[in-house]
């Protein structure tokens, strides 16, 4: 027989696995955002939305924090808030870095607040914050694992990407770089949770559920980018 905390594990290896294996985790969106060549046009129509994305996430960030109540996993997810923050330096708060691949392609703020919002971005955003506020608090974790795991891959795919482009400096693309090993401890830090929530074997469907909602929730993002950056008129 199984002990709690192998049954967890396993959970949590099956976890990782379905994502793995779903197309979100290497979407036709990030495999061609690495590796063809978009034009300035198409990159300023990517730079604004995944600013937006980006916003949404860091401010529903710290409702989870609230909702969790096992300190040792508000432990982790604090550690991941103040790196998010720069660790203490103010110029490196990761949105700050972003901006400057935002300015590298001379996007404004004031033309990110006139850009449409795709609605699968303002989609993500609110549901998002809904969860991680006012859900289970297990759901919830599960969705932030999900979030997590795959942005391990999905900032590999645009970190590789934005390599192409000789106007980038690496001072302009610093936020990708960065995040493209950041995302991987964050999904590490993030295992003990699943870890401790799936050690209660009533758990692991809430948990599940919340890792099959952050699928679909990039899944429906990755659809709508591709459409917007490949397929839409310029």
């Amino acid at each position: 027989m199984l002990t709690a905390q192998q049954s967890a594990s396993e959970f949590l290896m099956e976890c990782k696995g379905r994502m793995e294996t779903s197309p979100v985790m290497h979407h036709e969106f990030l495999q061609r955002f690495e590796s063809e060549y978009l034009t300035k046009a198409q990159l300023r129509k990517f730079a604004a939305q995944w600013y937006k994305t980006a916003r949404g996430h860091k401010e529903a960030f710290p409702a989870i924090i609230y909702n969790i109540r096992n300190d040792d996993i508000r432990f982790d997810l604090i550690e991941i808030l103040n790196e998010e923050y720069g660790n203490g330096d103010r110029e490196q708060i990761h949105s700050r870095l972003l901006k400057r691949f935002l300015t590298a392609l001379e996007i404004s703020d004031e033309e990110v607040e006139r850009e449409e919002t795709l609605p699968a971005v303002k989609n993500f955003g609110d549901e998002v914050l809904r969860i991680w506020r006012d859900g289970d608090p297990v759901y919830a974790f599960g969705l932030h694992f999900a979030l997590e795991f795959l942005a391990s891959a999905l900032h590999v795919h645009f970190a590789g990407g934005l390599q192409k482009y000789p106007f980038l400096t690496e001072y302009d693309k610093q936020y990708f770089n960065y995040h493209k090993v950041a995302e991987q401890q964050h999904a590490d830090f993030s295992e003990n949770g699943m870890l401790i929530y799936a050690s209660d074997v009533e758990s692991q469907s809430l948990l599940a559920e919340g890792v099959g909602k952050g699928i679909n929730l990039l899944g429906n993002l990755w659809d709508s980018f591709h459409t917007h950056i490949f397929e839409a008129p310029a």
